[in-house]
């Protein structure tokens, strides 16, 4: 009798330990997606960034894309490679899906598919010896297709 309910007390506490080592792996990955968003947008926010995508909405869309200076086209690339690392990260469901699906429907989205929009020329000529810029950013082509989907204008 003592052995049963030993192993009854061991059993419950068993049970025990296992809903609180799952309940504290959900917060963990609730961190982990907080921590992965919160990075998402400092990276993005990054006065660089945020100088880059201005002159692409304000200069460079209407500007014929012939007459692009150097400067011009680098501020187009710190466009794509910002929109690419984040396309990396919710492709690669660093963010989960439904932050990821929120942060596309947010301005953040908006300004996704703006900025590719502007930059169809550039995105269509070589940015390598081999590839146009749609595959050499290929990941910021997939979050342009994803966020036109979300927001309804596919």
């Amino acid at each position: 009798m003592d052995w049963e309910i030993a192993a009854n007390i061991a059993e419950v506490i068993t049970s025990i330990s296992l809903v609180v080592a799952i309940v504290q792996l959900i917060r963990e990955k609730g961190n982990e997606n907080t921590s992965a968003f919160f990075y998402l947008h400092q990276y993005l926010s990054q006065e660089q960034f945020s100088i880059a995508r201005k002159k692409v909405r304000t200069e460079l869309f209407k500007k014929d894309y012939a007459e692009w200076t150097d400067e011009d086209r680098e501020q187009a690339n710190r466009v794509c490679a910002s929109y690419d690392q984040a396309g990396i990260l919710i492709s690669g469901k660093v963010i989960n899906p439904k932050t990821a699906r929120g942060f596309l429907n947010s301005s953040w989205g908006i300004s996704i598919i703006d900025q590719y929009e502007c930059l169809e020329n550039f995105l269509n000529d070589y940015q390598t010896p081999t590839q146009t810029g749609k595959e050499f950013f290929h990941h910021f082509t997939w979050l342009y297709e994803q966020t036109k989907k979300i927001q309804g204008k596919d």
